[in-house]
């Protein structure tokens, strides 16, 4: 069976974008968006501060197993 150009055309778009991003993802892995020194970021920018330990739930003690 024979690949019409157009369908040929379409995956090769496709990749093209996939190497795009890809290539744009990988620059921004390699080059640090701050200094070393700069203080850590949560997602969302929500705390400059590093994360803590965790906390065991607030459970109630009626429903205990």
């Amino acid at each position: 069976m024979a690949t019409s150009p157009e369908t040929f055309n379409q995956v090769k778009n496709i990749l093209r974008k996939l190497d795009r991003s890809i290539d744009e993802i990988r620059g921004r892995r390699t080059t640090p968006a701050t200094s070393p020194n700069a203080p850590l970021t949560t997602i969302g920018g929500a705390s400059n501060t590093p994360p803590g330990r965790a906390r065991p739930l607030n459970r109630d003690p009626r429903n205990s197993f």
